[in-house]
């Protein structure tokens, strides 16, 4: 093998340095009319049933300071992995600003996987085609994953365990751990409900609120496109029982969770048939139970169901003094009915004395026109 000379070998060597910075003005130049070229979006679907024909939508912003050539294009697998083209779009000359939109048909396969596709955007320039993968003036590409199965998960949470739900009308129940897990197919519309309250125990339930604390629409249209998980979201509520067996009281009913209830008695309350109409009268006593009080107004903190007793006692009062106002009454028509006779009849009339006339011989009384003594027989001789 022959040498190369030494001054031979630098003479290559400088020509070469000198063609390459001989090239560098025209690169930065050329890099300096190339502004940016980036994929602002991507719009795919999660997931597809198998041999699924669909859609991909790329938009594509460029800034040009001269006119450049670009190509849009979707590759199977990651980022930098270019053997496996599946779609490639027309070459573009543009200039200026400005933003392509590009509808791009794919299908997927015809086996369930995870399923890595990359979009780019290409520009051409002197060494072929390239991509900015910098995110200052790119990136010109965007990685999407896509999930192949014709079947997705509905998982449905509600807040205690074996709470109902529906699908599709038909009723079901999540577990005790408050999960209902159903496949359904991809791409198809399905109606799921909730119940408006659900009785979890005696004096406590549950009230409907809405889905994943947002949406209040009961039932509910879905439409299948990838596994969807919702939380069904209740406000839970207690039951104040406030009992009382002879006089209507204020308070009783459903209380939200932490919510405080106030409740009421009248201090009196008429009693009912011939004695309350007498003035006989029920007196409030004070309450028992969740709250032991002596005031007619009070209020509880609804952490759990509660009972509160109103007490009661007869109250005669009323009873007392109404007889004997009577009482005073009539002693008074009585004298005033005496006296007023009094002054209407006048004075009472004098009624002399009768006189007696005797018999003559044995002096028993006889009547004064009598002729003969009843007592003697004898006759009377005047």
């Amino acid at each position: 093998m022959s040498m190369v000379p030494r001054g031979r070998l630098a003479l290559i060597v400088l020509l070469i340095l000198i063609a390459v910075v001989g090239c560098l003005p025209s690169a930065v130049a050329q890099s300096e009319k190339l502004g940016l070229l980036r994929i602002a979006r991507v719009d795919y679907p999660v997931q597809v049933p198998r041999s699924y024909s669909f859609t991909v939508k790329i938009n594509v912003e460029y800034a040009f300071r001269d006119y450049f050539e670009i190509q849009a294009a979707v590759y199977e697998g990651s980022r930098g992995i270019l053997g496996h083209p599946l779609w490639t779009g027309e070459t573009e000359r543009l200039f200026e600003v400005g933003e392509r939109n590009y509808e791009v048909p794919l299908e997927s396969p015809s086996v369930e996987k995870q399923w890595t596709l990359t979009c780019y955007v290409f520009y051409r320039d002197a060494s072929g085609l390239s991509y900015f993968p910098d995110n200052e003036r790119g990136p010109g590409f965007a990685e999407m994953s896509i999930k192949v199965a014709d079947n997705a998960k509905l998982t449905l949470r509600t807040p205690h365990g074996n709470m109902p739900v529906y699908v599709d009308g038909s009723p079901y129940s999540t577990d005790r751990d408050g999960l209902f897990v159903r496949e359904l197919k991809v791409l198809t519309e399905h109606r799921i409900a909730a119940p408006a309250n659900v009785s979890i125990s005696e004096g406590w339930r549950a009230i409907f609120r809405g889905w994943n604390g947002t949406d209040p629409t009961n039932p509910k249209i879905l439409l299948i496109t990838r596994d969807l998980a919702l939380t069904i979201d209740f406000r839970e509520e207690y039951y104040l029982d406030v009992a009382s067996d002879f006089v209507e009281v204020k308070g009783v009913g459903w209380y939200p969770s932490g919510a405080v209830a106030n409740f009421s008695a009248p201090s009196f309350a008429p009693s009912g048939g011939w004695e309350g109409f007498l003035g006989v009268r029920w007196k409030f006593l004070g309450w028992s139970g969740d709250v032991d009080s002596v005031s007619v107004n009070e209020s509880i903190v609804m952490d759990r169901p509660h009972r509160v007793v109103a007490n009661w006692a007869s109250d005669y009062e009323q009873l007392f003094y109404l007889i004997i106002a009577v009482a005073v009454v009539v002693s008074v028509a009585s004298v005033l009915l005496v006296r007023r006779r009094v002054v209407q009849g006048g004075p009472p009339e004098t009624v002399a004395p009768s006189a007696r006339t005797f018999c003559m011989f044995c002096g028993s009384d006889i009547d004064s026109d009598a002729r003969f003594c009843s007592k003697c027989g004898k006759a009377q001789v005047s």
